[in-house]
């Protein structure tokens, strides 16, 4: 089951939220970061975890694989201006890659983009000067 941190939880029964959505987003440095919204439409496309929250969890079904078995981290850090902004940590054992910050991952480790034509030509260089 997707876990919440008892001080995200805590916030969002104090503050009366009756429905909470936890998806992924396109972001950050490794490419997905983890967001919340209290403000949605129940479709087909997502799903109610039972939980034993005050407020009923939704996660998206495409994404449910990955999030079952997660645990959120809610933090307030400053940002590069100095603000201070919530930020959410994703903790996964399927979770590959990780950014400096720790809010973006990615499931799959990046593959190196190689340029074979430029590494020729900087290694022919080198062994030119070396001489």
């Amino acid at each position: 089951m997707l876990q919440l941190d008892k001080k995200t939880v805590s916030e969002f029964e104090n503050s009366w939220v009756e429905k909470l959505k936890v998806f992924f987003i396109d972001a950050g440095c490794s490419g997905i970061k983890i967001d919340m919204q209290t403000e949605f439409e129940i479709d087909k496309e997502i799903e109610k975890l039972d939980t034993e929250y005050k407020f009923e969890l939704y996660l998206p079904k495409v994404d449910k694989k990955y999030l079952e078995n997660a645990k959120i981290t809610r933090v307030v850090k400053a940002d590069h201006t100095g603000l201070e902004q919530v930020r959410y940590i994703f903790v996964s054992d399927d979770i590959e890659d990780r950014c400096g910050c720790g809010t973006s991952f990615a499931f799959e480790k990046p593959v190196p983009k190689i340029d074979l034509e430029k590494l020729k030509y900087m290694r022919e260089n080198f062994l030119k000067n070396k001489k």
